[in-house]
């Protein structure tokens, strides 16, 4: 990851206002949803990578986004991660939003 990338993660209740923060990040910042999570109960993540400005506005636009369909539990910014940190991330979902085939494991 370059030294200028940072991570942003958004935790959600319900899968609607998951998709509505996304969708909000998505069209306002530069940013690439690398993960996507159902944490149980109904809760759901999302974490989204780029520059630290881009996901500071992803973050505050998706959060206003989450909390016009639902409740919003949490949102974080993380600048320049460790790489260990980074991995964490990877669940195989990177490849399925990039539209690479999931890993098999």
């Amino acid at each position: 990851m370059a030294k200028d990338n940072a991570i942003g993660l958004i935790e959600t209740r319900g899968i609607v206002a998951l998709v509505a923060g996304i969708e909000a990040m998505m069209k306002t910042s530069e940013v690439q949803t690398v993960n996507v999570e159902r944490i149980g109960s109904g809760y759901f993540s999302a974490a989204v990578q780029g520059d630290i400005a881009a996901v500071r506005q992803a973050l505050d636009s998706g959060s206003a986004a989450v909390k016009q369909y639902g409740e919003l539990r949490s949102a974080q910014l993380y600048p320049r991660p460790a790489e260990e940190s980074v991995a964490l991330l990877d669940n195989g979902t990177r490849d399925l939003l990039g539209g690479g085939t999931p890993k098999k494991g």
